[in-house]
């Protein structure tokens, strides 16, 4: 997936239940939780950490991956907490694994996405890059 084709889900993706996930905001919830679900790391094709404080530690491995940054801001004359960023990690039909950073700032009517990359492990191909990164900046 490239930062224009957000909306291709394929089956077992992670789903949103808004027609748009990018467009979302998000609630605050304070959860205390620690995670470490780590199968076999050469079997996933995702791998994601997250330390968050003395909140908890996440730690798992999977075929796709989605996650959502928010932060408190001021806006409008009121206290909010603002998604700011997603990064969403999945696999293509081709083989293709994709990372695709998306950004959100509240004066812009939409996202952008500023980071695509892609890696193609089942495919080596001497002489080519083990990872393509797009750091072309667009609007989804």
């Amino acid at each position: 997936m490239n930062c224009h084709s957000a909306e291709n889900l394929a089956p077992g993706d992670i789903k949103s239940d808004h027609s748009h996930p990018y467009m979302e905001r998000v609630a605050e919830h304070i959860v205390s939780a620690s995670v470490s679900l780590s199968p076999k790391p050469e079997s996933r094709k995702f791998k994601v950490e997250c330390n968050a404080g003395d909140t908890g530690h996440l730690l798992a491995a999977s075929d796709s991956v989605f996650v959502r940054v928010a932060q408190r801001i001021h806006h409008d004359g009121n206290g909010e907490m603002w998604e700011s960023l997603h990064v969403k990690c999945e696999a293509q039909e081709d083989g293709t694994l994709n990372v695709e950073v998306v950004v959100f700032h509240p004066d812009w009517d939409e996202p952008k996405c500023i980071a695509s990359l892609q890696s193609r492990p089942t495919d080596p191909k001497p002489g080519k890059s083990v990872l393509y990164c797009d750091l072309d900046h667009r609007l989804l």
